[in-house]
């Protein structure tokens, strides 16, 4: 069902609700998607809420689908967002936690979401799925150097069990977990937490693979925690670990950008990964990969200007 979050002249705002209560007692796990926009994690989530029965559960399970509804309907050919931010304030819900019940729009659903859900759950996993403009690795992130130790293997254990082939560790200094994130305040405040990764943001209709990345590895969590009973699912490939900072490569010319290797190809340092042409397709500009790296994100856009970021890599660091 919906809750109200707010109901005043200036904005009315509900938020989509699923809560499985298990058969048996035990931890509260909540499953939460910041970027409406990023449909992959939208879609996974409520195929996660029809899968799981009560009769096979420990504990609770919420599921906030879409938490910033004025996103999900704002995306229209109508009204097309560049962004994930809030139409009402101008404002990102994923830098806005822990939020403010007296502020704006999203500090108040913020507010509402961290402190009637993540902040009393033992666990926490945010779906997401590349936001508008990229081409998004399948990955998970798991913050590190907050909450001590115990956080830190919890938040490496999840990231792991997750079982996707690429795990990103990261640091408060990134943007995706810096302070005012939600994994940031949950793990600051003990709630383990992770981010997960997979889609096309620019598609909007998600690749069922990126769909069942997201809903295997939730399932996976489940059984890590022994919510679920029986064992994970083995990761299809043997796992690598990112680093924290990604390498930003962008456009030497203003032009029509043509990519070379998606998200997940291997590309070695100098190697050619796309250019920029004009018109009449002659070539203005090669893009180089400037390091060995995997595909972070490609960005998908045609037209770009002289400095504009065309790819996102990221460092493999080990198994």
């Amino acid at each position: 069902g919906y809750v109200s979050v707010m109901d005043t002249l200036a904005a009315t705002v509900r938020m989509p609700v699923m809560v499985i209560n298990g058969a048996a007692t035990g931890p509260t796990f909540t499953v939460t998607v910041t970027y409406p926009t990023e449909y992959c994690g939208v879609e996974a989530a409520g195929r996660l809420y029809q899968h799981i029965k009560p009769a096979g559960l420990t504990g609770k399970l919420i599921i906030l689908p879409a938490i910033n509804m004025q996103v999900l309907q704002h995306r229209t050919p109508m009204f097309a967002l560049t962004q994930s931010v809030t139409p009402s304030d101008g404002q990102m819900l994923a830098a806005s936690f822990p939020g403010d019940p007296n502020g704006t729009v999203t500090d108040v659903l913020a507010d509402y979401v961290f402190r009637r859900f993540v902040n009393a759950s033992s666990f926490h996993v945010d779906l997401r799925g590349g936001d508008l403009p990229e081409s998004h690795l399948t990955h998970t992130i798991f913050l590190q150097g907050v909450g001590g130790p115990t956080m830190d293997d919890a938040g490496r254990a999840m990231g792991t069990a997750f079982g996707v082939k690429y795990c990103r560790e990261s640091a408060p200094t990134i943007f995706d977990t810096k302070p005012g994130s939600l994994i940031y305040e949950a793990v600051s405040r003990g709630v383990a937490s992770i981010i997960s990764e997979a889609g096309r943001g620019f598609d909007t209709q998600p690749a069922e693979e990126d769909v069942q990345a997201h809903v295997n590895g939730v399932l996976n969590l489940l059984h890590w925690a022994k919510m679920l009973q029986g064992p994970a699912t083995p990761p299809a490939e043997a796992q690598s670990y990112l680093a924290a900072e990604l390498v930003s490569v962008r456009a030497e010319a203003a032009g029509i950008f043509k990519r070379g290797p998606d998200r997940g190809a291997l590309v070695k340092r100098g190697e050619r990964i796309g250019l920029v042409a004009d018109l009449d397709s002659s070539v203005l500009a090669e893009v180089h990969a400037p390091c060995d790296a995997v595909v972070h994100e490609m960005m998908p856009r045609r037209v770009v200007m002289r400095g504009d970021t065309v790819y996102h890599l990221a460092v493999v660091t080990g198994p």
